[in-house]
């Protein structure tokens, strides 16, 4: 009975989260697309050549694209933060005010490193957007492909180099689950007397039942 308690336990902790994630997803998601949906619509009315050069397909895929990725960024990053922040979520699934903790004594390479294993998507959105707009910035000089061109150049090309930084995210993240968390300097390990001691200890005991 146990066992089984503690998988339906386990099964209502997932559910929760895919919840929360989901409704968190959901609004941004829809946020997203109406603010790309509005920018292409005002850049149509304004932008003579703008609407000249983007197709009717490549206008829709604009909200369409933003929406979808703005979907999968927010489900992963709160489903990461409510698994491995439940302190900052109430039942209702909304952020609650933290005081400040205690000042890390932490080299600051740790610090970093710790911090992106902590927060991946942070780290891929801060160096995918700006690796994306570099792209997509130079594709624009290119005089002989027509403005929709340019942007599927861009498009296919920004994903590849988005997929190659979360692989090497992701192997950062494996690396760090099986080494673990750099801890504070206070949090040290037992003294080698302590260890000594312990180990003489159980060589005494194990002595006696021999």
């Amino acid at each position: 009975m146990s066992y089984l308690a503690q998988e339906k336990a386990k099964r209502e902790k997932q559910d929760r989260v895919e919840a929360i994630a989901l409704g968190e997803a959901i609004t941004w998601s829809i946020g997203a697309t109406v603010v790309a949906g509005g920018l292409t619509a005002l850049a149509t009315l304004r932008s003579k050549k703008f609407a000249q050069l983007m197709s009717v397909s490549a206008k829709t895929s604009l909200p369409v694209m933003a929406g979808l990725g703005m979907f999968g960024y927010k489900y992963e990053l709160t489903q990461h933060n409510v698994l491995n922040y439940p302190e900052r979520y109430n039942e209702f699934g909304v952020k609650n005010d933290l005081t400040p903790g205690p000042i890390s004594k932490i080299p600051f390479h740790h610090k970093a490193m710790n911090y992106l294993y902590d927060h991946p998507f942070y780290f891929v959105s801060a160096v995918g957007f700006p690796f994306a707009g570099a792209i997509l910035k130079q594709n624009m000089k290119l005089t002989h492909l027509t403005f929709s061109q340019k942007v599927m150049h861009s498009r296919v090309m920004a994903q590849g180099g988005v997929l190659v930084i979360l692989l090497t995210t992701m192997a950062f993240t494996g690396w760090m689950d099986k080494r673990g968390r750099f801890p504070e300097p206070d949090a040290a390990e037992p003294s080698t007397e302590e260890v000594v001691d312990y180990t003489a200890g159980n060589l005494h005991r194990g002595s006696k039942k021999q």
